[in-house]
Order: structure tokens, then sequence, then C-alpha cells
């Protein structure tokens, strides 16, 4: 069946249009990912808890920037898409923690400049390897992979946006 017939048809039972793209990655792969985002996450929270403030908006704060990075890679696999894909999957999963914890508001407290330095080295470390583990998935998955052009629901969607502002933009 074409890719884009089993993406239409996956749509209209409710499941993701990349669902059939995401198949290709192992689950070793995709634990890989869901841990490496989770390193990144804790390692960004701690690093922003640490310069006061309480627990939730460091949380929130870590989210919206892991988010943003995500989306900063260009979109140039299926890979670049299941990382993005699994981004929202995580900030689902940390909404949930973040409601239901008796820690939301708390506020980090050192007794020395000793102890602040080893959580920071802690999370400049598991963002490091968070973010080296990502730029190996991707690597791996471009790795004599041809790259397929868009399917043409997203080509429609993207033609519908640029004269949408082109028609903005003569204003």
């Amino acid at each position: 069946m074409d890719s884009n017939i089993s993406k239409l048809m996956a749509m209209a039972s409710g499941k993701e249009r990349n669902e059939n793209d995401f198949a290709c990655f192992s689950e070793a792969d995709r634990a890989s990912i869901d841990n490496a985002l989770e390193n990144i996450f804790l390692g960004k929270s701690l690093l922003i808890w640490q310069n006061g403030g309480k627990l939730v908006d460091a949380w929130n704060t870590a989210l919206d920037s892991l988010r943003d990075e995500i989306f900063a890679i260009p979109n140039t696999s299926n890979a670049v898409l299941y990382l993005r894909h699994a981004v929202f999957e995580h900030r689902n999963h940390w909404a949930v923690k973040m409601t239901s914890s008796a820690e939301r508001s708390s506020i980090a407290y050192f007794k020395n400049d000793s102890e602040r330095q080893e959580l920071i080295e802690n999370a400049n470390n598991m963002i490091n390897d968070g973010t080296n583990t990502i730029i190996a998935f991707i690597q791996k998955a471009n790795s004599g992979v041809a790259r397929s052009a868009p399917p043409q629901i997203i080509m429609e969607q993207k033609y519908v946006y640029d004269r949408e502002n082109a028609r903005v933009r003569k204003r």
C-alpha cells in the first residue's frame, strides 16, 4: 500500500499520521530517546531550580526549553519527527507528575556552595549525555537513508500557510 494512503487510513482511525514512519525505530531506540529527553529535562530543571524559585516553575521552564530546542532541529528525517512526537509525550507525562507532586512549591536549599556545585555538575552531565544520545540517534537514522518527500497533506497545508502569509503581508 502507498505510504500516503496508509497515513490517511491511520489518520482516519484516530492514529498519528507518522506512526507508520516511527515503526522503523526499535523499542531500544525509543527507550533511549525517552531516557535522553528525561535526562535533558531533569538537568535543565535542576539548573533552573538551583537559581531560586519554585520547583514547578523550573519544571515548566525546562519543558518549554526542551520543546523549543527539539523543534529547532531542522526537519530532515523521521528521526526528527519522532523526537518531536516524543517531546510532547514527555510533556504530557510530566504534566501529570507536576499536578500531583507534593514538592511542586519547594525551593532548593543548599548547606554550602560545594553542594550547589555538585548539583550543577550532575545536571550538566545529564544534559550532555542526553544531547549526545539524541545526536547519535539522528545520525544513525540519517545514515544511508534517502530522504523522502513530505506527505502531500503537509505540502498542501504549507501552500495554504504561505498563501495566507502573502495575503497578510499585502495589507
